[in-house]
Parts: C-alpha cells; structure tokens; sequence
C-alpha cells in the first residue's frame, strides 16, 4: 500500500507539472497576442508618418503622436513628435511647437530620456526664434547643445552650435559667431556630414567677412564647395554651387580684385535656367554684379541689374530683398544725379526695411533722405538716424553682453551640475556597493538553497529508481518462481497423474480415469498460465502475434494498433512480462464474460510512461456495483507492483475500456 501511495503522490507531481506547462502555454500565448497588436499598432503609426503631406499632414501627424504615446513605443514617440515640431516650425506654427516640446518634456520625465529633453530644448530655442526672441533662443539652444555634449551625441551638437552662430551673425556679433563656428567645426568634421559641415563653412565665412578679413573668408568658402559635390540631393547641390559663386566672388569685391569677382558671379548667371530654377541665387548674383558695376563707375549697367532684381522680388514677395534692392537704387540714382527717382526708392526702402526689421537699409535710407531733402524733413530723417544707429549700437553691445552672459552662466551651472553629479555618482556608489553585497549575500543564500534542494532532488530520484529497479528485481524473482511451479505442474504432477491414468484404465476403472484425466487437463492449464516464453530469444512483438494468433476465432477478432510506436529493445524484460500477462488475462476475461465479438490492443508511449489500451465491444458491466473477480484483482496487482496505473471503464451494454500506464524508469 506504502508503494501504491508513492506511486499516486508521483503522480499528483506529474499532473502538477502539466498544469505548469499549460500555464506557460497560456502566457505565451497572450504575448503572442500583444505582440500581433504591437505590430498592429506599429504599422498604423509608420502609416501616419509616412503619409503625412499635403492638407492632412498635421492631422496624421497629430494621429500618428496619440498611437505612439497609446502604445508607448519610445522611439514612436520620438519621431512623431519631432516630426510634427519640424512641419510646424516651416509653417510658423508656435502653438505646435510648445505641442511638441512638451510632449517631449513629459517623455522625458517618464522614461528619463535625456534626447527628449534636449530636443524639447531645441524646439523652445525654435519657438523664440520665431518670435524674435533671440535671446532666448541662444539660451534654450545652448541649453540643448550641453545635453547632447553629455550624449556624445556629435551631431546634433554641431547642429545646435550652427543654429547659435547663425544667432550670433544676425545680431552682428561676429567674434562670437566664430568662436561658436569653430567649435560646432570640432564635432562635425570628424563625421563627414556634409550638409551641416557645408552650413558651418559659410556661416564663418559670412562671420570672417564681416570682420574684414576676405582671405579667410575665402578659404571657409572654398572648403564648402569642396564638399558641396557629396550633397546627393541634386537642387540643394545646386543652390550650394551658386549661393558659394556670390560668397566666394564677394570676397574678391573686398579685396577689389573686381575682375575675379565679376567672373565668378557671370558664371553663376550661366547656370541653366537660374532665374527659373533658383530665382533667389539669380537675384543675389546679378545684385552682386550689379554692385561691382556701380563701384567701378558703370552707373547705367548697375541700375539696369538692380531693378532687373527689384523687379523679381516683387514678383516672389520676398519683402526684406525689396528693400535691399530700393536702397541700392537710391544709392545709383544719387550717383546719377537723379534725385527724384533717389527720393522715391529711399522712400519705399525706408518703408520695407522698418516692415522687416531691416535695420542696415533703414538706416542707408534715413541718411539718403537726410541728403535729398532739406529743412524740417532733412533734420527729422537726420535725428531719426542718429537716434536708430545710437540704439543699434547699444542693442549689438547688449546683445553681444546677453550672448557671452549665457554662455557663462549656462557654463558656470553646467560646471555646478558637473560637482553635483559627482558627489551623486560618488554616493550613488557607495550605495549601489552596500546593495551588490546585500544581493550578493542573497543570491548565495539562493545558490545554497537550489544546491541543496538540486541535491535532494537527485537523492529522490535515485532513491525511486533504485526502488523501481527492486520491484522489478522482486518480478523477476516471482517469475523465476512461476516458471519453476510451472516446470514442476508439466513435469512432475502432470506425469504422476497420467501415470496413474493408464493403471486405472488398465483395471477397467474407466469413470475415476476420466476424472483423472479431467484434472490432468486442469493442471496443464495452470503449467501454461504460469510460465510465459523469454523475451530474450522470442521479441514482444512476437510474443503478442503468437498469443493473438492462439486467441483468434471467426466470431472473435483481435486487432493490434501501433505495437511499433515503443522502442521494445530498450524497455525491461520485467515490463514487458507484465504487459504480456494483462494481455493473455485480459483476453481470456474477454472471451469467459464478456460476449465480445472484438477487442483492440492499442500501444503508445511517452517520455516516461508506456501506455497499453484494451478495447472490446462486449456487453460491459457495472464497474462500482460488481465487486471485481480474482483476475481483474490479479490484474490490477500485478500491474501496481511494478509502479503502475491500472484503469478500467466499463458501462452496460457498451464495452470495457482498460488502461494500463507503466513507468519505464521509476
């Protein structure tokens, strides 16, 4: 009974470990789900993205950025957001900016990623910019650079320092847009990426000019066009070639080397189909010219190109141009000496530049005006001017003052921050070390405990196999023991009785020789059911065909199903003994009782278990109201001796299922 319970305690653990796998399937099976609906959602967003143009493109964009922070895919979240903050900055779009930035400010806070708040910082710098509040643009630009310094992100820290220079170049601080020019230089060169490294050369060209040192200037220019050939992008190639023309002949006009300039701005006028193509490289060029014409006395020709490009920026509506172009004609109608026409351009110059903050034209007209009018008109221009160019200088000091204030203290914090981090990593050490060793200590704890239970574990194991291997030794012993009772029913009872047969038929006591010979007849049944052939000289298969071949009868049928689904050679000669009783006793039952017309042996196997079912279409009987007889009783025993499981399902009139479950090791 003790083995019967182990046996069912192994199986409890058995059936445990089913349910454990039936749970991992189940779990992978919804992550299999999530995952379908991860990929779902990810192609609905790249959908978005890739589909965002024309008048649904903030509408698929803004889709795309709800879908990405629904799912929370990080780098979704990312490109959506940055996406939208680009196409809202073309189209001057503050509100979609700030939408963006802090989109990125709260991805920041959940997930700690410092690229979503360097680029919320870039798009703050984008929106002031749009403003006009440049000062605050510089901060929240060098504010984005010092984070991706902290990435060694190299790029977007050249890019940031290349948006600050050209900050620093519009607010005339020259010195400080080549410093800040120099140092985006330093990230970008060693990277190759041309387009940002091409805007970096022409914005310290343009730094370099101002300050009066062409030859410098040049030589940044000249470095541009080197590289302006790897652009892969055919019109952006083009419009470097020709914007470097005008940059590059200005230098000569500087260093009044005109014939070197006029050169190089008529070749860019030979570009094909430019005043089509490129009307804005097309102005700059013939304006370039234009003014190269008027210094070397050649009036007509110079105010011909200009109202030439007048005349195309009024066209395009680019208004800061026009007032450019209205200056530079009341200029060469001075020269002229047509005062009238000077009056009218100064005029409308004035006007445009103080529409876009053109301060420079602003003030070439107020002094124009100043000199063509006369009276209260001339003073008012007069003190206009003075007033305005006093301010500007005092703005470009301030301005200058702002810049370098910024980058101090946006330094001076970085370096407090730095101390800061430090004394954090420091204490962050000291705790991360005192947590390593809790953890260590854990784990060894842990590691004991598994070696301990794995140790355990295989005592049990071997403990059960060695349990198994007795049982089986117990059969074989048992067997030995039939096959002798056996050997001696044959040969020795069953000799003895029909030796007494004959003397009793020899003095005519024919009825007592009958009964005799009835029990002679009994006693060789029993030899027969005791012994069993060895499975060493005759296989299992054979076994079983030879005995179904004794059992078959026209009413009685026997069917064997998958015999070679079990490696037979490697079970022991023990199981398969027992296999070979159930079934020569479960056929004999059959054939007594059950008044079945068919019975079907059916064999399967697991990695543990040898499984035999017998099936018969017999009249079946009431499995818990029929006590069971002595051969089911033997049956059953014979089978749970060797650590098996012996099942038996049965209803009226339906059949009898037995199934017999065998370990193959313990």
């Amino acid at each position: 009974m003790s083995n019967i319970r182990l046996f069912k305690k192994l199986r409890n653990l058995f059936f445990t470990q089913k349910l454990i796998v039936f749970f991992i399937f189940l779990v992978s099976l919804t992550i299999s789900s999530q995952k379908k609906e991860f990929d779902k959602n990810t192609d609905s967003i790249v959908f978005y993205l890739k589909n965002a143009k024309g008048s649904k493109k903030f509408q698929y964009l803004k889709r795309a950025i709800a879908l990405s922070e629904a799912s929370e895919i990080d780098s979704l979240v990312l490109e959506s957001n940055i996406s939208y903050a680009k196409e809202s900055y073309f189209a001057k779009d503050t509100l979609g900016l700030t939408f963006s930035k802090n989109n990125l400010q709260k991805h920041f806070k959940r997930c700690k990623d410092s690229f979503s708040l360097a680029k919320a910082y870039h798009f703050a710098a984008l929106n002031h910019k749009i403003k006009n509040n440049l000062d605050s643009s510089f901060y929240y630009y060098q504010e984005s650079k010092n984070i991706f310094i902290g990435l060694k992100d190299s790029l977007e820290t050249g890019r940031r320092l290349l948006s600050m220079a050209i900050l620093q170049i519009k607010e005339l601080d020259h010195l400080g847009c080549e410093t800040t020019a120099v140092e985006g230089l330093k990230y970008i060169e060693p990277l190759k990426k041309y387009r940002t490294l091409i805007s970096l050369y022409q914005t310290l060209g343009n730094a370099l000019g101002h300050l009066n040192r062409p030859k410098e200037s040049r030589a940044y220019y000249i470095k541009a066009r080197e590289i302006a050939k790897f652009n892969t992008v055919t019109s952006r190639r083009e419009v470097n070639y020709l914007n470097l023309y005008n940059n590059i002949g200005a230098t000569y006009v500087d260093e009044a080397k005109f014939d070197k300039a006029i050169a190089l701005f008529k070749e860019g006028l030979r570009f094909d189909s430019i005043a089509t193509k490129y009307p804005r490289q097309y102005q700059n060029l013939l304006g370039s010219l234009s003014s190269v014409y008027f210094r070397q006395g050649k009036i007509e020709k110079a105010i011909s190109g200009y109202k030439t490009v007048l005349e195309g920026r009024k066209n395009s509506k680019y208004v800061y141009g026009e007032s450019v172009s209205h200056s530079l004609l009341a200029e060469a109608y001075i020269k002229n000496k047509q005062y009238n026409l000077a009056k009218k351009h100064a005029h409308i110059g004035l006007e445009l530049g103080k529409k876009t903050r053109n301060n420079e034209q602003v003030l070439e007209c107020l002094q124009f005006l100043a000199e063509l009018t006369s009276g209260e008109a001339a003073k008012k221009h007069f003190k206009e001017y003075i007033k305005l160019s006093d301010s500007l200088f005092a703005r470009e000091r301030t301005r200058k003052n702002q810049f370098a204030k910024v980058r101090y203290e946006t330094e001076k914090k970085d370096i407090e921050n730095k101390h800061l981090k430090e004394e954090n990593t420091r204490k962050n050490l000291e705790l991360e070390t005192e947590k390593q060793h809790k953890i260590i200590g854990w784990l060894l704890a842990g590691v004991s405990v598994l070696f301990i239970c794995f140790g355990i574990n295989i005592v049990s194991n071997r403990k059960k196999k060695m349990l198994f291997n007795a049982k089986l030794k117990q059969v074989e012993v048992r067997e030995k023991e039939r096959q002798q009772i056996a050997k001696s029913l044959h040969d020795e009872v069953a000799g003895d009785i029909r030796m007494l047969h004959l003397k009793l038929a020899k003095t005519n006591q024919l009825e007592e020789a009958k009964s005799l010979d009835i029990i002679n007849e009994n006693v060789r049944n029993l030899s027969h059911q005791l012994s069993s052939e060895s499975f060493d000289k005759v296989s299992f298969k054979n076994q079983i065909i030879n005995l179904v071949s004794d059992c078959f009868e026209i009413d009685f049928k026997i069917k064997v199903k998958e015999i070679d689904s079990v490696l037979w050679k490697s079970v022991n000669n023990s199981i398969k003994r027992t296999l070979f009783l159930s079934i020569r006793e479960s056929i004999q039952n059959t054939k007594k009782h059950a008044e079945a017309k068919e019975v079907i042996l059916k064999f399967s196997e697991t990695k543990k278990v040898i499984i035999l079912t017998i099936l018969d279409n017999g009249k079946g009987f009431n499995v818990n109201a029929k006590k069971n007889g002595i051969g089911l009783k033997n049956l059953k025993e014979r089978v749970e001796e060797i650590g098996g499981v012996f099942t038996i399902e049965s209803e009226l009139e339906k059949g009898t299922k037995t199934i017999i479950e065998i370990p193959k090791n313990g």
